[in-house]
């Protein structure tokens, strides 16, 4: 779902993801926008260039632009 226009850099899109097994050696980068991570039914652990997250269930996870990070579920 999305909103806005992209070059504007304005406006909203909306990803639903579903993940059981965890990130090895893999990352993920997004250089289009921040990511907002709403994990609904088990703890995440991201790790990110800046360090370690542990995120709980219905906790929110901000990952700015431009910042490498990987999941583990």
């Amino acid at each position: 779902m999305g909103a806005g226009e992209p070059t504007l850099k304005q406006g909203i899109a909306v990803y639903a993801y579903s993940a059981n097994t965890s990130m090895n050696k893999t990352a993920f980068y997004n250089s289009d926008g921040d990511f907002l991570i709403v994990p609904q039914g088990g703890t995440l652990f991201i790790r990110t260039l800046f360090g370690k997250m542990t995120v709980a269930p219905w906790e929110i996870a901000i990952i700015p632009r431009g910042v490498k990070f990987s999941v583990d579920v």
